[in-house]
């Protein structure tokens, strides 16, 4: 092995003896599954007064906070909930944190789930699109990072455009973010949000 491999540059000698800044990391990394866990009880409070009609398989499962260390490298924490993950259909609500980049909220939806709900969503893509949501427009269904090969603004596409890439995947993943910073407004933020996720798949 070559010894210049495991030695340490200038700016990781200086991170490797600061204990504080782990702690600081993790003392964040707690609050982010804090902060999933208070959003869990918006969904919930969400789901019941508005009571979207939303498939009773869908509903009858509870929330999942999960979290890791290393989706591309960086620390992420996710809460999934409504949720159902089926081998070939997906009904689930994802918001993610992830470290270094943003705050996420998907609506995933694969198979009969995505047959059932697209010309819904069609119909009320402006209750999305003025939220400033995107359309995921990659064959990765598994994929966060909102690049212009994975996530393309509903601003841009028309209606034949949305109806183009759907027609060619089996899923459909509508996604919107929250810059980090404005962390201490999410929660305002995704109320808003939740709301128009649940109104745009009513009939």
């Amino acid at each position: 092995m070559n010894p210049t491999k495991i030695q340490l540059s200038e700016d990781e000698l200086a991170l490797v003896q600061n204990g504080q800044l782990l702690l600081t990391k993790n003392a964040i990394m707690d609050k982010a599954v804090e902060v999933m866990g208070v959003l869990h009880g918006q969904v919930k409070e969400l789901l019941e007064q508005q009571e979207p009609g939303l498939p009773k398989e869908v509903l009858a499962g509870s929330g999942k906070i999960s979290k890791g260390e290393k989706y591309e490298g960086l620390p992420w924490v996710m809460l999934d909930y409504p949720r159902l993950f089926g081998k070939e259909d997906v009904f689930a609500v994802r918001t993610m944190f992830w470290w270094g980049n943003f705050f996420s909220i998907t609506l995933h939806l694969s198979g009969r789930y995505k047959k059932m709900y697209q010309p819904v969503l069609l119909k009320n893509r402006m209750l999305l699109q003025e939220c400033n949501f995107y359309l995921c427009v990659s064959e990765d269904e598994w994929r966060h990072d909102f690049a212009s090969t994975n996530y393309v603004s509903l601003d841009q596409l028309d209606d034949q455009a949305v109806t183009d890439i759907l027609s060619v995947t089996h899923f459909c993943k509508l996604s919107v973010r929250i810059p980090l910073q404005m962390w201490n407004l999410s929660m305002t933020m995704t109320d808003t949000l939740y709301r128009a996720i649940f109104d745009s798949l009513k009939p």
